[in-house]
């Protein structure tokens, strides 16, 4: 995360904090002080003048996370995980899956974004590269905790190296819907977890003729978004 992100989206920044008899808490950059005054100009810009008699404390503090979800432009995913299953494969070998993402895209609004899709899926008996595009959104406008859907669509490129005589390995459709939970851990960036499904077409071609197969599988991933 500090490679994609940068250090500066996790340290927390501080603020001068000045807290007056009164009740009054007033939070900013301090300017000026001297024997008799202090000089605070606050994030809105207004400044204040206080006596020293009128404070009670001053101090630094941390200033809180501000999670200002953008309502449209560039978004990025980058997710990886299982692509769950029971099933057997040839040899009677498991045909559960890992699996790697990365997207870009636009976001029109915060409930509907569209972008562009290619990853890595790697089964125990064949490798795929899907392309795709996809349709992504939020559904509420919570700034920390954020709900959201995603529908993809492709073609997985078949990677299997080949070892037998006479068989060819192919791909085919992609096809990949679910929901997540964005966290957000700075105002531009933060992690998600998805659980969706995830269907791939394939085929294999032995001596010219062809047997066409599916891959339904539960997909888990985590990552983080921009």
């Amino acid at each position: 995360f500090c490679l994609f992100f940068g250090f500066e989206s996790f340290a927390q920044k501080q603020e001068d904090v000045i807290y007056l008899k009164n009740g009054w808490i007033l939070r900013g950059e301090i300017t000026a002080k001297n024997q008799e005054t202090i000089t605070i100009k606050t994030q809105d810009r207004n400044v204040f003048v206080f006596k020293i008699d009128e404070i009670l404390n001053t101090n630094k503090e941390d200033i809180p996370p501000s999670f200002n979800l953008k309502e449209k432009g560039f978004f990025h995913f980058t997710e990886l995980g299982p692509l769950a299953s029971q099933n057997t494969g040839e040899l009677n070998v498991n045909t559960s899956a890992f699996s790697f993402q990365t997207i870009n895209g636009y976001k029109v609004n915060p409930y509907f974004g569209i972008g562009l899709g290619v990853g890595i899926d790697l089964y125990a008996t064949q490798t795929f590269i899907p392309a795709f595009a996809t349709i992504r959104g939020d559904l509420t406008s919570k700034k920390q905790f954020v709900p959201f859907y995603f529908v993809d669509y492709g073609y997985g490129f078949n990677g299997t190296t080949n070892t037998l005589p006479n068989t060819s390995f192919n791909g085919g459709s992609v096809f990949a819907t679910g929901l997540g939970l964005k966290i957000g851990l700075s105002e531009k960036a933060g992690v998600l977890i998805s659980l969706g499904y995830r269907n791939q077409r394939y085929g294999a071609t032995v001596n010219q003729q062809t047997n066409r197969d599916t891959y339904n599988r539960i997909a888990l991933r985590a990552g983080f978004y921009l």
